[in-house]
């Protein structure tokens, strides 16, 4: 009985620091429009491929006024466009992305933004995969279908931003190249072939304007 009565103290002692500290860290949640609400966790295949990443990872999360954000975890739902949390054991969404600089998930930054595709103005999320000078964003989307059956595969379009403008989408990569490295195109379909990259692929695109970037500081220092 008295190992009964321990062994429960114990446990009650150990879960109040821990729902203690859940708590805390919800309080600051409500101004970011993060609030409670049910997800229901599904393995199903189908619903895995909707998610740039399947699994809640680790993220940073800052503010417009810097304050940084660490004990969250986030998984991007690409079809719905919306950014999913974990927090302990409970789940929400981030309902006020405009008050967000960013979000950092496993290394890779996204941002909430207005953005122009053709003459159109919408907003969303982008994933900044460059940022020396213009900033260059990939936009992943998943193109909705009649058919719940129809296996559709997350797709990607670039944008770049000027100072000052919104991001505008590009015609392909092949285009901001011949725009931005004029002088360096025999480099880049070089360091294209020999990679095997495929320009298409946000991941790979990021690769090539890194090592062009490298090139064009190295050409400048060594003048």
């Amino acid at each position: 009985m008295i190992k009964l009565l321990l062994s429960s103290l114990l446990i009650y002692f150990i879960t109040i620091p821990a729902f203690s500290q859940e708590s805390s860290v919800w309080k600051d949640y409500p101004n970011l429009g993060i609030m409670h609400y049910k997800v229901i966790l599904d393995d199903v295949p189908e619903e895995q491929n909707n998610y740039q990443n399947p699994q809640f990872e680790l993220s940073k999360l800052t503010t417009t006024e810097n304050k940084v954000i660490n004990s969250i975890k986030i998984r991007y739902n690409v079809k719905t466009d919306v950014m999913e949390c974990r927090i302990g054991s409970q789940h929400s969404i981030i309902k006020s992305p405009e008050k967000l600089k960013e979000i950092n998930i496993n290394g890779k930054c996204f941002e909430h933004k207005k953005y122009l595709v053709k003459r159109d103005t919408t907003s969303g999320y982008l994933q900044k995969i460059y940022g020396s000078g213009q900033k260059i964003y990939a936009k992943y989307y998943i193109s909705s279908t009649k058919s719940k059956l129809d296996f559709q595969k997350t797709k990607s379009y670039y944008l770049i931003q000027n100072k000052g403008e919104l991001p505008k989408k590009l015609n392909s990569p092949s285009a901001l190249l011949s725009r931005f490295y004029k002088n360096l195109i025999k480099q880049a379909n070089e360091f294209e072939k020999n990679n095997q990259l495929n320009l298409k692929n946000p991941p790979d695109f990021e690769k090539l304007l890194t090592y062009l970037d490298h090139l064009n500081k190295d050409i400048v220092a060594s003048r």
